[in-house]
């Protein structure tokens, strides 16, 4: 009786089936095990790979316009970040450059290493030189697609090894830093300088002796921290270098070089003191000045980590995935268009339409909270225009949404992958 009611129910196609798995991030192993426990009986695993190709080449194509859309409204700032699919010896590495003030993917590369029954493979060189690999390919795009030259920044982390790559097509001096990653660098840096120098022996001008300080730079690293943000906010580069060299004398209570302010400031007394810790912490600061002077004041590669936390739902960085491209192809599609790409993959699939119940409970439990912010907030509330007032402070935080046009785009469409 239990097997002629679960023939009845109704089955699904091997392309809804291979459809829901990649949106939903699992193989068919799970989802077919979802099914079954659920039951439905779940197509056969050999018709479901049957159509993974059909599949990819749609979805490429859909990513393919999408990013072309993003070219169109290029703001000049460009922001790289890699994600690789497992925590040690990644197998794959995927390589992003997104709009830093739009939001929007530009160009998206998969970097697979040749082994292991991998799809697309390509890459033969060690996994920590990937991300430099796929810079490479990536600037190449920009370049083809004769965007390259209204490039205006390209922001990247500290880590990243593309200095070469970067000499190679002539955009050294367009090079930024990731505020956030160097606020920790110097962070970082400043604890185990101060750590160092947990007694310093100084001499005394007054006593004509020399004394033991015991942690000196004590208490400072907070005070620093705030100090470096406002820096950060200087588009000027002399006057945001000046501005980093000047917190010493700030500290000590010279304020003849700062701006006007009437805020009491925070004051170093044991390097008031002492001019010999002055110039210590002076040395530690000038060390840092060609840093601070390249950190990028208009965007950072924030958006970037949270795009690649979106691929994270399609692909877990627990399993080792043989093909990576159509998932984070679909991850694009979401990213650039979170309004209408379930119903662009459905279109291109050839797959029915889901009720409308479905769809809304689909977009309840797959958009972010800030999505479902953006397309709620109305005039009225004083949190919902305080909101508004947040995304319009930051440059491109009024960006568009950008409608699909895959089915009326008439231009050739080249592989990104």
């Amino acid at each position: 009786m239990h097997n002629i009611l679960l023939h009845e129910r109704r089955r699904l196609s091997a392309r809804q089936m291979l459809g829901a798995c990649i949106m939903t991030g699992m193989p068919y192993t799970k989802g077919a095990r979802f099914l079954s426990l659920c039951g439905t009986k779940p197509p056969v695993k050999s018709g479901v790979m049957r159509q993974q190709r059909f599949c990819d080449d749609k979805i490429r194509r859909l990513k393919s316009i999408s990013l072309m859309l993003s070219r169109k409204s290029f703001s000049g700032y460009l922001s790289i970040d890699a994600r690789w699919t497992h925590r040690r010896n990644s197998p794959s590495c995927t390589v992003t450059a997104l709009d830093a003030v739009t939001k929007r993917v530009l160009a998206c590369v998969n970097i697979n290493h040749i082994g292991g029954n991998r799809q697309h493979a390509q890459y033969s060189g060690a996994s920590n030189n990937m991300e430099s690999a796929g810079t490479r390919i990536i600037l190449k795009q920009l370049k083809k697609y004769n965007i390259l030259k209204d490039v205006k920044e390209i922001i990247k982390d500290r880590d990243n090894k593309s200095v070469s790559v970067f000499k190679e097509f002539g955009v050294s001096h367009l090079e930024r830093f990731d505020p956030d990653h160097v606020s920790k660098n110097i962070s970082k840096d400043f604890t185990k300088f101060s750590a160092s120098h947990k007694t310093v022996e100084v001499f005394n001008d007054k006593t004509q002796k020399i004394e033991k300080i015991e942690r000196p730079f004590w208490g400072l690293n907070a005070s620093l921290s705030m100090w470096l943000w406002s820096c950060f906010a200087k588009e000027n580069i002399d006057k945001r270098t000046k501005m980093w060299e000047n917190c010493v004398y700030h500290y000590v209570g010279n304020h003849s070089f700062c701006e006007p302010h009437n805020y009491k400031c925070f004051e170093w007394q044991k390097g008031v003191n002492s001019i010999q810790l002055q110039f210590m912490l002076y040395d530690w600061v000038h060390k840092w000045t060609p840093i601070v002077s390249k950190v990028s004041s208009i965007g950072s590669t924030c958006m970037n980590e949270a795009f690649n936390s979106k691929i994270a739902c399609y692909l877990d960085k627990s399993r080792a995935w043989k093909n990576i491209n159509i998932r984070v192809n679909v991850a694009i599609l979401e990213w650039n268009d979170p309004e209408h790409f379930l119903g662009d993959i459905q279109k291109a699939l050839h797959l029915p339409p889901l009720p409308e119940d479905c769809v809304k409970l689909f977009e309840e439990n797959c958009y972010s909270k800030m999505i479902l912010k953006q397309k709620t907030v109305t005039k009225g509330s004083k949190k919902q225009n305080k909101y508004k007032k947040s995304i319009q402070s930051v440059p491109g935080g009024d960006y568009q949404v950008f409608k699909s046009e895959w089915e009326s785009e008439d231009e050739d469409i080249d592989d990104f992958d």
